[in-house]
């Protein structure tokens, strides 16, 4: 929630007072959404995680912080559409989605290669289960 409303309060800042509209500014910003979002993602896959159980499997957990990050992207560029000097953009909703599925293909790559890595180890005599 405080990761979220830290967006929101960005997507508040009037256009004006964002700096210049230079290039460099627009790729800090492009890639400040990215990150964000990216963030948020793996922020949402943490917390559905200790709700697992409730989940038939991994991919839905992944799929399931994609979505829900894609819903908050739509929702970031409709709040924002009504901030004076800002607009709404398709273009960053993509580049949000972007963020997001890089960071949680990353997540993914990782637990999948550490399962790999400790598979068939023991632990007390019983299979580690990751």
């Amino acid at each position: 929630m405080v990761w979220m409303s830290l967006i929101f309060y960005l997507s508040s800042i009037p256009g004006d007072q964002l700096g210049p509209d230079t290039l460099v500014v627009n790729i800090l910003k492009k890639s400040g959404h990215a990150f964000i979002f990216g963030v948020l993602a793996a922020l949402y896959l943490y917390a559905l995680k200790g709700r697992r159980s409730l989940l038939e499997t991994q991919s839905t957990l992944y799929l399931l912080s994609f979505f829900f990050t894609l819903l908050y992207a739509f929702s970031d560029e409709y709040h924002q559409s009504f901030t004076p000097g800002r607009h709404s953009s398709m273009k960053d909703v993509c580049i949000d989605v972007c963020g997001a599925l890089t960071v949680l293909v990353i997540l993914y790559i990782l637990k999948t290669r550490k399962k790999w890595k400790h598979e068939g180890e023991y632990c007390h005599g019983k299979t580690v289960d990751y």
